[in-house]
């Protein structure tokens, strides 16, 4: 596990229930030209930055291209009562692991490793029965104009970025005037 993110130690305090959203930054099928040795650097230091300032280990993954798999097996996971465990897992392998996360074999590894049965999962992933469940709430968060992660919402009202504690319990409490309103 990364460690104890603002928002998973939220949801403990405040007993909530988290509902996660697929959203791909890097589009299924749409292959991004390779970036610079600057832009990379760049992206590194931001990862690490964000490591520092939450107290998070994270580092820069440059392995995965895309996560539409993950996202299905998201769905899968969510539906077996195991979905925070499995984001926290796919979180770790992405960020701690430098693992390819849209890799079925490394996600049936993490679906084991939280107690999902693997050969369920697989055959999930496979058959791409959640195919269409991610494609709903990528539409769903375009037609709430998200085009960035991380994306909290309560009640209509939206965050984006990394937030602290704090910053998402004013989002939850509705008391933070910058908070962008639909």
């Amino acid at each position: 596990m990364i460690g104890k993110v603002p928002l998973d130690q939220l949801a403990k305090d405040r007993n909530l229930t988290l509902e996660w959203k697929a959203f791909e930054l890097r589009p299924e099928g749409l292959e991004i030209p390779p970036k610079s040795a600057e832009y990379l650097a760049r992206a590194k230091a931001g990862i690490e930055n964000l490591s520092r300032k939450y107290g998070l280990h994270m580092t820069f993954n440059n392995q995965s291209k895309h996560s539409r798999l993950a996202l299905e097996g998201a769905k899968f996971a969510e539906e077996h009562g195991l979905g925070n465990e499995y984001h926290d897992a796919v979180f770790a392998a992405l960020f701690q692991e430098q693992k390819n996360i849209n890799d079925p074999k490394v996600l049936s590894e993490l679906a084991l490793q939280i107690g999902l049965d693997q050969d369920e999962f697989m055959q999930a992933l496979v058959t791409r029965t959640y195919q269409q469940a991610v494609a709903q709430d990528i539409e769903e968060a375009y037609q709430l104009d998200i085009h960035s992660v991380p994306c909290f919402i309560v009640a209509g009202r939206k965050a984006f970025g990394v937030q602290s504690y704090e910053a998402l319990e004013k989002l939850l409490q509705g008391d933070d005037p910058h908070l962008l309103r639909l």
